[in-house]
């Protein structure tokens, strides 16, 4: 690849896999966001004559989020609670939930109106730079938001492609979104975050708290398992409050909210695993 082709395309990554084959390397991005260089799915325009894989167009002329963390790269401080909320909200508000989505939550015995109640949608891959301008019009404040950074003076959103699921607190504000990723490669679910990017910020490992937190009435039972889609299914069903971790090594988050809520049980149902 010559030098003044190398300037127009950047490498995927498992931040910002190829649009095509939904893979994390090997492809290119052009960083207009109008094409991609697919080193596995063929188009009638090969890239080259050496075997560097095929041309597709994108249409999409939105440029594409930053594709790689620096190690140097300015952090923010994560911001307010409500900041978060608000941000949160104003991102899923801008999205909607693919068909495909959708299916795979009603598999997991979800109805159609518990899905928009949950407010799961689909974080997509392509035209996020046209969503930050959206956002950005109704005044929302990105900076200290995981997921959001800085790359050449303008914000972008981080993330993979997939179903992204609000991680809500005590008072069902919006503290993270959790991404059911459509590529696997790096693991299926992921934080939404921008640590290691320039203006960027780490969510940490927010604890979701399921069901409705009454503040008139005493808490009998509290039920503490893994993953926020899980801790929703299983607040509807048994009626009561449910505490999400991201993984069991993350059980001391759920302290102080037990010990702020002061149930008179709690179950925990772990995975077998």
């Amino acid at each position: 690849m010559t030098t003044a082709m190398a300037s127009r395309w950047v490498r995927v990554s498992k931040h910002n896999p190829c649009p095509v084959c939904g893979k994390p390397d090997w492809c290119l991005l052009s960083r207009d966001g109008k094409a991609a260089i697919c080193a596995r799915i063929e188009s009638d325009k090969p890239a080259g004559s050496k075997g560097a894989g095929w041309v597709h167009i994108l249409g999409n002329s939105i440029p594409l989020p930053p594709v790689k963390t620096r190690p140097d790269a300015k952090q923010n401080p994560k911001a307010s609670p409500d900041v978060l909320d608000t941000a949160y909200r104003a991102l899923l508000s801008e999205l909607s939930l693919s068909a495909a989505h959708r299916e795979n939550l009603r598999r997991r015995g979800l109805t159609d109106v518990e899905i928009t109640i949950l407010g799961y949608r689909t974080l997509p891959q392509n035209g996020r730079r046209e969503l930050v301008t959206r956002l950005q019009s109704k005044g929302i404040k990105l900076a200290g938001v995981p997921g959001f950074c800085l790359e050449a003076g303008c914000w972008q959103l981080a993330g993979s492609a997939g179903i992204a699921i609000p991680v809500k607190d005590t008072r069902k504000r919006i503290a993270g979104l959790q991404i059911r990723c459509d590529n696997t490669d790096g693991g299926r679910y992921r934080w939404l975050s921008s640590r290691g990017f320039n203006g960027g910020c780490s969510p940490g490992t927010p604890v979701h708290v399921a069901g409705t937190v009454s503040t008139n009435a005493e808490v009998w039972e509290v039920w503490i398992t893994e993953g926020p889609i899980k801790a929703d299914i299983a607040a509807l069903k048994l009626g009561r409050l449910v505490l999400a971790v991201a993984g069991v090594g993350n059980w001391p988050g759920v302290i102080p909210i037990i010990r702020k809520l002061k149930p008179k049980r709690v179950i925990i149902a772990f995975d077998m695993d």
